[in-house]
C-alpha cells in the first residue's frame, strides 16, 4: 500500500503510519534461544556475522538470541491483551518463528548521503538514518536483506560513486539522488530498483542504469520516482519507468502476485505465505460466501480465500495497489475477484452497491489489514453495520490492535483466535493474527493451542 514511508533500519519495516511500540528491557530475558540461526550464530549474541554490527540501528535486536526475540515479542502482546479485558482471557498461540532469522527481507529501503571519510575523502553512502538525526550510517551489506540484494546493493553504491550524479543534501536542498528501493522476486530472483530523485532528469541517470544493467543481468526493471518534497515521505506519486516491466511477480505459496514500486508487499515471503493459509484456515470459507477484504493491498488476502467463496469485493485506498490486486485477480483467472479504490470507510456503502448478497446458507466474512494506526472510529462503524459472520484481522501494532479488539467485542463480536507472527526478525516488530465471530454465530473451537509447536 502506498503512503507516507519514512526511512527506517533496513530491518524495521516500518509499512505505513507510527512507528510500532518497541520491546525492550526484562521482557527478553530468560532461557536457552530456539535452535540456530542459519548464519551458524547459534545462541551466542556476540557472535554477528553482519559488517555493519554493532553501529547498525536498523536491527536493534540483532545481538539478541532469536529465541530470546521470539519470546519478547509474545511478552508484548501479552501485556497489551492484558489491559483489556474483554479480550485477555483468549490466550495467543505460540508465536510463528520466521522460517529465515536473517536474509528474509524480499526489499530494500536506504537513504542516500555523501559524508566526509577520516581521512577527509568525500563518499556516496548508502544507509539508514541514525535515530533523531539526519546522519546516514551504512547498510548496503545489511544481513535480513535478501542474500541475492546484497552483491547488487554493494555494486550498487560504487557505480553511483563513479556516475558523478550529485547527491541531494537536506540542508541546502541541492542535489539529485536521495533514496535507493530494490526489490528481489522470491519467485525469479529478478531484481526491480526504484532511484528517488529531486530533479527530474538527473545528468547522468541513462549512463548510470545501463552500466547497472551490463552488471547485473537479473536487473529486470528501473523506475525513476521524481521527490523534491521536504519531510520524510520516500515516494511521491510521480513514478516513472526507465525500462523493464512495471510489475515485479513474485510467490506467495500458491499465490502469485504483482506488486509495483508504490505498491505495499509483504517483506517476508515465508511468513506472508504462513498467514495467508492460515487466514483460509481460520475463516473456514464456504462456497456461498461473499468476501469484504479491507485494506486490501495487492489482494493476497482476498486471493487466497477467493477459490473458496462466491465474491471477493476489496477496497484500497492506494489506486496502484488496487491495479496491482485486479492484475492479479486477472492472472489467476478469478473474475469473481473486484478491487476498488477508496478509503476503507466507504465499506458499507461500496458492499451495499457493488457486492452480491451471500447464497443460501452463506455469509459475509471481513479481512481487514490495517496501517500501525489500526481501525478508525469510522471504519469499526462500518465493520459494526455489516455485521460479518467473522472477522480476520491483521495487525502490524499490538496496541492498537488490542484498543481495536476491544472495541469491536463491545460490538457483539468476540475474539476466538489469536497468534503472532515474526515477519520481521531482528526488530521489535510482530505482526499479529485475530479471529472474531459473531456472538450468536455458531462457534467451532478451533485446533490452535498456546504452546503448539511455532510453526
Amino acid at each position: 500500500m502506498a503512503g507516507e514511508m519514512r526511512p527506517r533500519g533496513a530491518g524495521a519495516g516500518a509499512r505505513r503510519g507510527p512507528g510500532a511500540r518497541a520491546v525492550g528491557g526484562g521482557r527478553f530475558g530468560g532461557g536457552p534461544g530456539r535452535g540456530r540461526a542459519p548464519d551458524g550464530r547459534g545462541d551466542d549474541p556476540t557472535r554477528v556475522a553482519c559488517a555493519h554490527f554493532p553501529d547498525c540501528v536498523g536491527c536493534p535486536l540483532v545481538g539478541t538470541t532469536y529465541g530470546e526475540q521470539l519470546r519478547g515479542k509474545d511478552a508484548a502482546l501479552l501485556a497489551e491483551l492484558a489491559a483489556h479485558p474483554a479480550i485477555a482471557p483468549v490466550a495467543p498461540e505460540r508465536i510463528f518463528g520466521s522460517p529465515l532469522p536473517f536474509g528474509y527481507r524480499n526489499h530494500a529501503k536506504l537513504v542516500l548521503r555523501r559524508r566526509r571519510t577520516r581521512e577527509g575523502r568525500s563518499e556516496v553512502v548508502l544507509g539508514v538514518y541514525r535515530p533523531g538525526t539526519h546522519s546516514v550510517l551504512p547498510a548496503e551489506r545489511c544481513r535480513v536483506h535478501d542474500r541475492r540484494l546484497l552483491p547488487f546493493l554493494v555494486a550498487l553504491r560504487a557505480r553511483i560513486e563513479e556516475s558523478g550524479i550529485p547527491i541531494f543534501d537536506e540542508r541546502n536542498r541541492e542535489g539529485a539522488l536521495r533514496y535507493v528501493l530494490a526489490r528481489v522476486s522470491n519467485e525469479s530472483g529478478a531484481i526491480h530498483l526504484t532511484l528517488v530523485s529531486a530533479l527530474a532528469d538527473p545528468a547522468g541517470l541513462d549512463r548510470l542504469v545501463d552500466r547497472l544493467r551490463r552488471d547485473e543481468p537479473r536487473l529486470e526493471a528501473a523506475f525513476l520516482c521524481v521527490n523534491p518534497t521536504p519531510g520524510n515521505a520516500i515516494l511521491s506519486p510521480d513514478v516513472r519507468r526507465i525500462f523493464g516491466p512495471r510489475a515485479l511477480l513474485d510467490r506467495f505459496g500458491r499465490l502469485v502476485l504483482e506488486s509495483r514500486p508504490d505498491a505495499f508487499v509483504q517483506a517476508n515471503p515465508g511468513v506472508a505465505t504462513r498467514i495467508y493459509a492460515d487466514a483460509e484456515r481460520w475463516l473456514e470459507p464456504g462456497p456461498d460466501d461473499v468476501v469484504v477484504d479491507l485494506y486490501g493491498g495487492v489482494g493476497g488476502f482476498g486471493l487466497a480465500l477467493a477459490p473458496r467463496v462466491s465474491a471477493v469485493l476489496g477496497i484500497e485506498s492506494s489506486a496502484p495497489a488496487v491495479d496491482c490486486a485486479n492484475g492479479n485477480a486477472k492472472r489467476a483467472h478469478l473474475r469473481h475477484v473486484r478491487y476498488l479504490a477508496a478509503p476503507a470507510e466507504s465499506a458499507v456503502s461500496l458492499v451495499r452497491e457493488q457486492a452480491p448478497l451471500p447464497g443460501p446458507g452463506g455469509r459475509l466474512l471481513v479481512v481487514a489489514n490495517p496501517p500501525r494506526s489500526g481501525l478508525s472510529a469510522g471504519v469499526r462503524d462500518a465493520i459494526g453495520e455489516l455485521a460479518p459472520a467473522r472477522l480476520l484481522y491483521l495487525s502490524c501494532h499490538p496496541a492498537t490492535l488490542a484498543r481495536d479488539l476491544d472495541a469491536l467485542a463491545g460490538g457483539g463480536l468476540a475474539l476466538r483466535r489469536i497468534r503472532p507472527f515474526d515477519m520481521l526478525p531482528q526488530t521489535p516488530h510482530v505482526e499479529v493474527l485475530a479471529l472474531l465471530e459473531r456472538e450468536d454465530a455458531p462457534h467451532t473451537e478451533g485446533t490452535g493451542e498456546r504452546g503448539a509447536p511455532a510453526g
